[in-house]
């Protein structure tokens, strides 16, 4: 995985941490990881979430479906699993490098 840049943070949209990435698999992701409310709920939900989406190679969403996304109850959760995301990000997504392409020869002429 490469970071391709730390994107600026929106607070309005209540964001913590957004990055933009190339997984092994050479696809673009952006990591986002933010408050899901802008007040106090209950103790017994979730209050941040950090999930990645495929993006294009100019960060413009290609896909409706999230690889991956996982929620949190503290924020110092979540911030330090995007930076573990951020070190881990091919093996947690399980994103391989494309095999080289190989050349076919035409067995007797064929």
């Amino acid at each position: 995985m490469k970071i391709l840049e730390e994107l600026a943070v929106v607070p309005l949209a209540r964001q913590l941490r957004h990055t933009f990435v190339q997984g092994a698999d050479l696809k673009h992701y952006k990591i986002l990881t933010f408050r899901l409310y802008d007040f106090k709920v209950a103790p017994e939900f979730a209050t941040h979430e950090t999930n990645v989406e495929e993006v294009n190679e100019k960060g413009g969403r290609t896909v409706l479906v999230q690889p991956f996304i996982k929620r949190f109850f503290r924020e110092d959760e979540a911030t330090a699993f995007h930076r573990e995301l951020l070190e881990r990000f091919d093996e947690i997504l399980r994103l391989k490098a494309p095999e080289p392409a190989k050349e076919h020869k035409a067995a007797g002429g064929h």
